[in-house]
């Protein structure tokens, strides 16, 4: 079997959880934003979207990116989703922490609810399975430097 498809399989086993095991503050934070997300996928072609990003990662896959507050318009589905910049400022230092800990795949489950009902979250959870490994390397990039500038500013993370 391609190594590949099958680290791929491993990761959507472990991204089927019990709702007692899904992140806080992801939940928290889908709830909060699913509205928004759901009016702009709504205005947009989801799979367009989805399909301009899977080229993008086809055509960088080792794609480094560089500081900044924006990952450029190649990735806008994946900056909507993900940087919230409003609600990490809400949050606790607490919540923060615990949003800090987290990984991608605790904001895959906590779209799962969603998933299920919404066609255009449930293409947009399964563009972040299928590509999890890439997803997850620049969400990780992005954390840091949001964790950065969130200490700069005081907050106890």
């Amino acid at each position: 079997m391609n190594p590949i498809i099958s680290e791929q399989l491993a990761l959507v086993n472990l991204m089927t959880k019990n709702d007692d095991e899904i992140n806080p503050i992801w939940a928290h934070y889908c709830a909060e934003q699913m509205e928004d997300w759901l009016t702009w996928l709504g205005n947009v072609h989801t799979r367009s979207y989805v399909e301009l990003c899977e080229r993008f990662i086809e055509l960088h896959p080792y794609y480094t990116p560089t500081s900044g507050k924006s990952l450029g318009d190649s990735l806008q589905l994946m900056e909507r989703m993900l940087m919230n910049y409003e609600f990490l400022n809400s949050l606790s230092d607490i919540g923060l922490r615990v949003w800090a800990n987290s990984g991608l795949e605790d904001f895959v489950n906590a779209l799962e609810l969603y998933a299920t009902r919404y066609p255009d979250i449930r293409t947009v959870r399964n563009f972040f399975i299928r590509n999890f490994v890439w997803t997850d390397r620049l969400y990780r990039f992005a954390r840091a430097e949001i964790i950065a500038d969130l200490r700069e500013s005081g907050r106890d993370i």
